[in-house]
């Protein structure tokens, strides 16, 4: 249908057209802790047309799984008020995103980068702000759709497809 280097432009410009919405959520959630559902759709759907051009049954069954899996999970936790709604439907979204083989990477970067996210935010709000003088203690919530986010975006620079084209314009295309 489609000759391989179209598919393969086609697959980069829906990557990088998820790593500016990924940016959007991401600075959404932090200036508001709320991240819309019309850019997680948006998310959601660049990951199904990026499924349906890998043309593999397998990775699609894994991706759905996975993204089914994990937005179930993440109702239990929302139902808890232990995490937001909008962190789990951008999670599930993401997933839909990458590559089943890089599933394991994307939860370790998700971790780190949660882990130093709630740190910060620990950090401001119990930390003296000016030489003793005391700031006023802000909700302890964290946006965490920023982690999620940043770890979708280096997951997906990282797969060979994007990693190969940013590397090629290192130091060897000098000579």
């Amino acid at each position: 249908m489609f000759s391989l280097d179209t598919l393969v432009a086609l697959q980069k410009a829906i990557a990088f057209a998820a790593m500016a919405l990924l940016v959007i959520a991401a600075y959404s959630d932090i200036r508001t802790f709320r991240i819309s559902n019309l850019l997680v759709l948006a998310i959601g759907a660049l990951g199904v047309s990026r499924l349906v051009l890998l043309g593999d049954p397998i990775s699609v069954i894994y991706a759905v799984i996975a993204g089914v899996l994990v937005f179930l999970i993440g109702l239990l936790l929302f139902s808890r008020r232990i995490v937001g709604g909008g962190d789990v439907k951008l999670l599930a979204a993401t997933i839909l995103l990458i590559r089943y083989r890089d599933f394991y990477e994307f939860f370790v970067f998700m971790t780190v980068l949660g882990a130093l996210l709630s740190v910060a935010a620990i950090i401001r709000n119990h930390v003296p702000l000016f030489l003793g003088a005391r700031g006023t203690v802000r909700s302890a919530a964290v946006p965490y759709g920023v982690a999620i986010a940043a770890a979708g975006i280096l997951t997906l620079l990282l797969q060979p497809l994007l990693y190969r084209y940013a590397i090629s314009f290192g130091p060897s295309f000098l000579w």
